[in-house]
């Protein structure tokens, strides 16, 4: 058989497809043309270092290689990569991370590292190391003080003990800054105690739930009052950012301490209040810190002494106690002051006359000539051991004690009847009385 036709064929046909293969190559940049313009030189991902606070959006840039680009993370619980992009940059927002390095120093943020690393189409990668911070609004630290005993030089106070106040100080933190003016919420979750609104004109002064506000520091302070007879406990409660509604839980251990069964009365129990004059009874007021015992305790005096309050909430609060002018016989006075246990203290109050002689009670003119109608007269009172009243013996003329001042009224509208033509008015301290004498008044048609 001849091939030779057959070969002449298959050779015109190789050398058609040689130049259509090379047309092809050169319309694809083959064999010498330009490079692709998703090429742009080595595969770069930055910033090459950073740290990321969690919850805050953050970017990175991708350059360099062929897209499109493989994103992927080593931690994707934390920073959820695991997708491909033509992009050049790469957002995402880091959760908080649940376990950290174990490379921590002490006053360092809890993180996690984290490897992010880009692969472009043609293989080539490089892959970043990035810190992950722990990022809760209600903050890192939380500390106490209070006046607790240590039960030891070198032991340190509980957080809080029974019976005691104890001051928390929270340092609320975001993004890695303090924050002045931020308003912060505190909530009673459980335990045997209650905040303290600090202003004491407020009430109630015990409170379940209070606000707060970083001073210009980025410091919050609340006021915690632990109930006497609490027992060793683990108490808790809930810090809240007002603004966001982020919110975090804090534990305070309680400690009971051993009960004071005396209680103290400082400077002293026992106050005497003596009179200038022999027709005078001492008056005046004292102050008393009271300490020790359980409190709060409850105040009791006996008939004419007056106090701030009955009721002491703190060890340490004082308490006023006030004795008022009086006439001889002087009556003594006492203060008896018990806490929640049944422990109990006595101020004694004694209270004595003065040694000397006052000026009689007068009445100055002693003597009115006239006194027509709807008129007022003014008369002046001395002497005396002051606290006057008056009583006018006529029906129609009034009197008016203000101070030494006494103002006698001769009333209108007498109608038909015929009143005296005179008349007095009596002036008394409660031991000794003065007279003025009206020697003149209308006797009707006022």
């Amino acid at each position: 058989m001849n091939f030779e036709p057959l070969r002449r064929l298959q050779s015109k046909l190789s050398v058609a497809f040689i130049a259509a293969a090379a047309l092809v190559l050169s319309s694809c940049g083959g064999g010498g043309a330009t490079s692709s313009p998703n090429t742009t030189g080595n595969l770069e991902l930055t910033p090459a270092t950073a740290t990321f606070y969690a919850g805050v959006p953050y970017t990175l840039n991708i350059s360099g290689g062929l897209a499109p680009y493989l994103v992927t993370s080593s931690e994707q619980t934390i920073i959820d990569l695991n997708f491909t992009t033509s992009d050049h940059q790469v957002s995402f927002v880091a959760r908080n991370p649940g376990v950290i390095d174990a490379d921590i120093q002490p006053g360092e943020v809890p993180r996690r590292s984290v490897n992010i690393e880009v692969r472009d189409s043609r293989g080539a990668s490089i892959s970043r190391t990035y810190n992950v911070l722990q990022n809760f609004f209600t903050g890192y630290r939380q500390t106490y003080s209070n006046t607790c005993a240590t039960g030891g030089a070198a032991a340190t106070p509980p957080q809080a003990c029974s019976g005691t106040d104890t001051i928390l100080s929270l340092e609320p933190i975001s993004n890695g800054a303090l924050y002045g003016n931020r308003e912060m919420q505190l909530d009673k979750v459980r335990g045997d105690f209650q905040f303290v609104v600090e202003d004491p004109s407020v009430t109630p002064q015990l409170v379940n739930q209070i606000r707060v506000r970083t001073d210009h520091m980025g410091l919050a302070h609340v006021r915690l009052r632990v109930t006497a007879a609490a027992p060793t406990q683990i108490a808790s409660y809930k810090m809240t950012d007002v603004s966001t509604g982020a919110s975090m839980v804090g534990l305070i251990t309680i400690v009971q301490q051993p009960v004071v069964d005396s209680i103290s009365v400082l400077p002293t129990d026992s106050f005497t209040f003596q009179g200038a004059l022999a027709t005078q009874c001492g008056s005046g007021s004292a102050d008393v810190f009271i300490s020790g015992g359980t409190p709060p305790y409850s105040v009791v005096a006996s008939t004419g002494l007056s106090l701030s309050s009955t009721t002491i909430a703190n060890s340490g609060d004082r308490l006023s106690i006030a004795q008022p002018p009086t006439a001889p016989p002087c009556q003594n006075g006492s203060v008896v002051i018990r806490d929640t246990k049944g422990a109990s203290a006595t101020v004694t109050i004694n209270v004595t006359a003065g040694s000397g002689t006052g000026p009689a009670l007068t009445v100055v003119p002693s003597t009115v000539a006239s006194l027509l109608c709807g008129q007022s007269i003014q008369v002046t009172v001395v002497g005396g051991l002051g606290g006057y009243s008056a009583t006018s013996q006529h029906p129609r003329i009034t009197a008016v004690v203000s101070g030494n001042t006494l103002t006698l009224t001769r009333l209108t509208g007498d109608g038909a009847i015929v009143y005296p033509g005179a008349g007095s008015v009596t002036v008394t301290d409660g031991t000794s009385a003065a007279t003025v004498n009206i020697t003149s008044t209308p006797t009707g048609g006022c």
